[in-house]
């Protein structure tokens, strides 16, 4: 870490220079299925502080069920509301192969703040994108593999000139 004359070492400084969490929610227990094309909330944040000039990165870890064998369903992290600007997007999930079931994911993005701060809840979303028959998506969680969201500040976002704008 430079510092300039007259510069002080503090704690944000410190902080500063590290990947720390600025963010984290998680659900143990299953969502409710759903047929809709549109977004359902599944994970909801605390409002998180998102500092201007800072990056971060989104983690959305979960497992997409479904009832019937041949759907795709979506996962998006959106900004305040189920509805609200999308920053993290899986695009089509293939739902198990052959079967009815569990696919796991993990996914991830980085999104740049700009001369503002911004304060924000952030959601995770599940929606279905291909239906076949009358079958049904759901995110899947438990005590032992809980679905969740992680933010993490990971530096200044000048180091990231192709992230997500916030």
């Amino acid at each position: 870490m430079a510092l300039q004359p007259a510069q002080r070492i503090t704690a944000q400084r410190l902080r500063d220079n590290a990947p720390w969490t600025a963010g984290y929610a998680s659900i143990t227990a299953s969502t409710a299925a759903t047929t809709s094309s549109t977004p359902q909330a599944a994970i909801t944040t605390d409002p998180i502080l998102f500092r201007a000039g800072r990056a971060y990165r989104l983690s959305y870890r979960g497992g997409l069920t479904s009832s019937t064998l041949g759907q795709q369903g979506t996962v998006l992290i959106t900004r305040g509301t189920a509805g609200g600007a999308t920053l993290l997007n899986s695009q089509r999930i293939p739902c198990a192969a052959g079967q009815a079931g569990t696919v796991g994911f993990y996914f991830e993005n980085i999104i740049a703040v700009g001369g503002t701060d911004v304060t924000t809840a952030l959601v995770g979303t599940y929606q279905m994108v291909f239906q076949v028959s009358s079958g049904t998506v759901a995110i899947f969680g438990s005590a032992t593999t809980p679905a969740y969201i992680e933010v993490t500040d990971i530096g200044l976002a000048a180091d990231y000139p192709g992230a997500t704008p916030m």
